[in-house]
Parts: C-alpha cells; structure tokens; sequence
C-alpha cells in the first residue's frame, strides 16, 4: 500500500544518513541534509495519507475501521490516528523524524548523528512490522469509532505531549553515545544535552500532568494517578530525566561526573523503550486498563531495548579509562553532595516503581503472573520523597544563590505538589444510596441529588446534583442502544477545595423482553403487542445496512403502530429505545431473524422513572487540590524559564 511505500522510503533515506555518517567522520552537509528531510517528508506523507484515510472513512483499512467511524466528531477523527498500537508509534516517528531535521542543522556530530538516525531507522522498521495501513480482512461500511473514554480535549493532547517526550530524549542518548565513541573526555556534547534534556523533560512532565487532569476529570474513581504500571512506564523515564538534566549540569562544572552523565543517559532512553514494550507486549493486559493487546511488535521491542541498554553501557565500559576521573564532591557540606543526594533519591524512588510496574513480567518468571498494589508505591516511596523535600530545602537555603530563576521556580513547583498531593488526600469519602431531593451532609457540605436528565438524541445522560445550592451534573455518554458507555463525575470547584461526585452504574430490573412471532398477539403485563411487519434495507452491493420493524400496541381502546430499527455495525448492531403511549412506554427492538418472523424486544423504564430513581453514589472531598494543577504548572514553567535561559 501506498502509505507502506512511504514508510520504506523514510527507512531507507535514514540508513543512507547512517551510513555517510559511518563513512566520513565529517560528513557531507548536504547529502545528509537532504536524506535526513527526505525521510522526515516520507514519514510526513505517510502521517498524512493515514489523517486522509481516517476523515474519508476509509474502512478498508483495518486501523481506520477500528478507532475511527462516520459519527466521530472532527476533532477526535483527528486524535483517532494516535488512539491506537500502529498510529501512536507512527507519532512517536513523525516527531522523531522532525527532531532529526533539526540536528542536521546544530551542527551534530557525525557519531551523534549517525546514531539519531539509526534509532529512527529502528523506529520506522517497527511501524512497518505494524503498519496502521494493513488492510481489513473484513468487509464492513461502519468503523467501531473511539472509545467514548477518550473522546475527551485533555486525552486527544496526552498520547502527542508524552511522545514528544519520547522522542527528545533519544538526542541525548544520541549525543552521549556519538561522544564517547568520537572523543570521550569531551564535555562539548553536555550544553546541547541540557538543552534537548529539559525540553524532553519539561514535555514528558506535562504529558503526565494532562494525563492525571483527564483521569481525575474523566474516569470517576475519584483520583488523578493510580500507580497503573502503564502510568507508571511514563513516570519512570520522567524521574531518570530529572537525574540525567542533575548530572548534565554537574558535569558541565565538574569533568569527574562525566560517566555518571553518560550512564543516566542510556538508561534514560532504554527505560523509554521499555516502558514502551511493557505496555505493547500484552503482558499487562491483566493488570493495566491501558495497557494495548499483545502483539508480535512486543518482542521486537525487547530487542531493540537490549540492544540500547546493552550497546550502550558497553561503548561506556569500552572507553571508561579515557574518561576524566577524580572526587565528585569535597565534602557531604558541599552543592555537589547535594544534587548527587537527590539524584540518587530519585533513583531508588524510580527503581521502586520499575520493581512495582514490572512485577507482571517478573512474577512470570517464577511462576504465576502478579502485580502489587497501590499500598507497596506509597509506602515505599513517601519516606524518600519526604527526604528528598527536606533536602531541596537545605539546598536552597544554602545554595540558593547557584540555583537559576527557572530551577527555583521548578523545584518551589516540585514541593508545592508533594504538599498538595498530601492535604488533598485529607478529605473524606462517603458511598451511599441518594434519593432524589433527599439532603446528605458530607465533610460540611450538603449534596442533594435532583435526578436525572438526558440530551434530545439521548445520547447522554446527566445526573444533577446540588451542592450548598450550586447545580453540578455528572456526565454519562451512552452508546447507540442507550446502554452505558463512559461516565464523567460531577466536580464543584472552589478555593476550599473540590467536592467530587462519581455515580455508580444504576441497577435497572424494570425491564422485560418480549419475543414476538410475525402475526401474533403477546403482552407485557398491561399493553399488547403485535409484529406486523419488517424489511430490511440494503447497500448497493447487497450488504445489510439496517432493519426495521412494524410493531402495533394496544391497551385494548387506544391503537399505535411503532417502527423501530437495527443499524448494522461491525460489532453486529445497534438501536435507540423509541417512546410509545405519550412516554408511557419506551421499547427498543434487539434482534430480528433472518425469515423476517421474529421479533425481540426490550420494553425499558420511563425517562420519568429513570429521572426518579434513587442512585448510590461515591462523594469526595478534595482540600485545595487546586494547589496541585496550580504546581504542576509551575514546574513546566520553570522548566521551560530555564531552556530560554
């Protein structure tokens, strides 16, 4: 396929940069120019004719059929092509390849260089091993759409930010590793280093913090981080950045710090790429809601990571003689002690959430597949972190004069979360039944639930809540057979603090199914049903599109003739409930045989009756958890203060 083509000529023109590289120590400018942008276009063509494939509802390609449909509105047609396996690491390639235009013009060294663009020849051999431009073995004419999960502003921005991260620090990785093999007492690699490090970190950072806004925003269990191990796959390279930017800096004053640089560097990178296999290889699929199916791209990525993680502290154990040696610190009063104290807090706090998001992979070696819980992360990591606050406090104290505008404004930003991830935990719980416009007093505050309500095409619903007199809704998107699809919570925001409110999924027993015979009479208890008639109506290749029903009720006196339908989807099918006697009675039709005469049918609570059932709901209060958005914001602006400066 055409979109394959593009990809095959993006690998081929960055193996060509590969091999001048190798060839001539300083390479051509030009021809390296022009095979590094005629890779980036190539990938760059590629990513369009998938965004074209994707709005043209091209379900002939089996990565278009699966994330995207003709429903889906603009915006998530746009984030469809990261939603999944085959179009995240297309991204991932996109970016990467833009970042290598850039190098050819930094004047990079060929070692670096070289080495950039054989990791994105890597890269773009997996995106071949899994092409989001497979074909569909199967014919059908209506894709499955996005999880209505991530049909959400802040989950179309995560999957790119994170990527971005993703992709950035393969430059330092790049530029350690083309360093040692070119001249390894060098330190002129460490500025650009800095550089690339704090924008992957500063990007990997937000990526994580919008992730956290849309669990807490989206998903209703009342958090913004659950130590899930693909959370945790991100947080790990994150920390390991930190240290890497720490021992950049180091090293840029101190020559003895190099090798620690360089270490911190190929970790880094291998720990993206292995965070990347655990979550892509199917391992944890059992333990993880995020995690992707298993795939054959999984052992190709533990390959690939060994080979970073090993090619990389080999080169380091090669040249370890010709790098400068000598003391790190002159004493544990010194700056230096300091900022290698933290670094290796970070370090045992990152080794603890590798051990906890790996167990899965790890228990399997011995016997059953296991996980930890939430318990063994926040016991094991909080002593750590509240050293590690104790230690940014003495430092600034101390050394506050050597630390940059931005620095301090990122590390005030670190405490402020740390502090506000602990006083937003104080508030409390309460799990119980509401009924409508009954009051419950929670932690001072008094919740009253007013029912629910739902859109015109009733394709969502809300349940009202009041809140000391201020209305507040929680959101549940409802799939075409009206059944439940996603719910959002309901979250009044104010200077104290947020009150948050996460419904259950109601127990509806009000419901009865009917099997009706073409020309036969049945009941429901009160009205009569009879199924007159139904037809089913066709493409014009002969292919079902859906079905529709004549079904006449009657209470005896009063006579109405409904039409209710099946849509054909590729899961099978789909259909709305209809209303029938003036609201007295909602029905939806299930199923229809292939004779045309049987009928299945669902007769469905009011709207009345829904609105007014009572609904158990879980209640939290979140103290000044403002404070923690507010932080985390901080952090990327210093950090971003320091990449200017």
């Amino acid at each position: 396929m055409t979109g394959n083509l593009f990809l095959v000529g993006s690998l081929v023109a960055a193996i060509a940069v590969t091999s001048i590289c190798y060839v001539q120590k300083i390479p051509s400018a030009r021809p390296v120019k022009i095979c590094a942008g005629l890779s980036a276009i190539f990938v760059a063509a590629a990513s369009l004719l998938l965004w074209y494939l994707i709005f043209e509802n091209d379900f002939t390609v089996e990565y278009v059929a699966a994330y995207s449909s003709t429903q889906l509105p603009t915006i998530y047609k746009v984030s469809a092509f990261w939603a999944g396996q085959q179009g995240s690491f297309l991204l991932w390639l996109l970016v990467h390849a833009a970042v290598g235009i850039t190098l050819t013009f930094r004047r990079t060294s060929a070692a670096s260089l070289g080495i950039y663009f054989l990791l994105q020849a890597i890269l773009t051999a997996l995106v071949l091993t899994k092409s989001p431009f497979a074909e569909n073995p199967a014919q059908v004419f209506e894709g499955v759409g996005l999880n209505p999960l991530l049909q959400d502003f802040w989950m179309a921005i995560h999957p790119p930010i994170i990527f971005v991260g993703y992709a950035l620090l393969a430059v330092p990785f790049a530029l350690s590793l083309g360093s040692l093999l070119a001249e390894a007492a060098s330190r002129s690699w460490l500025e650009e280093a800095r550089i690339w490090t704090l924008t992957a970190w500063s990007f990997l950072g937000a990526g994580i913090f919008v992730g956290g806004y849309w669990a807490y925003k989206v998903l209703g269990w009342g958090g913004y981080w659950g130590w899930d191990p693909v959370e945790n796959s991100s947080l790990v390279p994150w920390l390991l950045s930190a240290v890497l930017l720490h021992l950049i800096n180091f090293a840029r004053k101190k020559s003895s710090a190099l090798t620690q640089a360089h270490v911190a560097a190929t970790f880094t990178y291998a720990l993206v790429v292995y965070g990347t296999f655990l979550t892509r290889s199917g391992i944890l699929g059992d333990f993880s809601v995020h995690s992707f199916a298993g795939s054959s791209i999984g052992a190709a990525l533990a390959l690939v990571d060994a080979i970073i993680l090993i090619g990389g502290l080999s080169v380091i154990l090669w040249k370890a003689k010709e790098l400068p040696q000598g003391n790190l610190y002159e004493s544990h009063g010194s700056a230096a002690f300091a900022v290698l104290l933290g670094s290796l807090l970070i370090i045992f706090v990152a080794a603890i959430v590798w051990v906890g998001m790996s167990m899965p992979l790890l228990s399997q070696l011995f016997g059953e597949a296991a996980s930890v819980d939430t318990d063994f992360y926040v016991k094991s990591t909080a002593p750590l972190a509240a050293v590690l606050i104790v230690l940014i406090i003495y430092t600034f104290a101390k050394f506050g004069r050597m630390i940059s505008l931005g620095g301090k404004i990122a590390h005030v930003g670190f405490i402020a979360m740390i502090v506000a991830i602990v006083v937003s935990a104080q508030g409390e719980t309460l799990t119980q039944e509401f009924k409508p416009r009954a009051k419950i007093q929670v932690d001072g505050r008094e919740v009253i639930y007013e029912g629910q309500t739902f859109n015109e095409d009733e394709q969502q619903k809300f349940y009202v809540y009041t809140v000391d007199g201020e209305v507040v809704r929680a959101l549940t998107k409802l799939h075409a057979n009206g059944e439940d699809a996603a719910r959002e919570p309901a979250i009044l925001k104010n200077f104290s603090g947020d009150v948050y409110i996460a419904p259950h999924a109601p127990q509806i027993d009000e419901f009865q199914e009917l099997m009706l015979t073409r020309g036969m009479f049945a009941m429901d208890g009160e009205l009569g049903y009879v199924f007159e008639d139904a037809q089913i109506d066709r493409d014009e290749n002969g292919n079902p599109i859906q079905a529709t029903a004549a079904i006449t009720i009657t209470d005896g006196e009063k006579v109405e003739t409904i039409h209710p339908l099946i849509t054909v989807t590729p899961d099978g099918g789909s259909s709305k409930a209809i209303e029938a006697f003036n609201g007295t009675r909602r029905v939806r039709l299930t199923g229809i045989s292939g004779d045309l005469q049987k009928a299945r049918l669902e007769i469905l609570p009011t709207l009345e009756k829904l609105s007014n059932m009572p609904i158990t709901a879980t209640v939290t209060t979140k103290p000044f958890i403002w404070l923690l958005w507010l932080s985390v914001t901080t952090i990327c602006l210093g950090t971003f203060i320091s990449i200017r400066s």
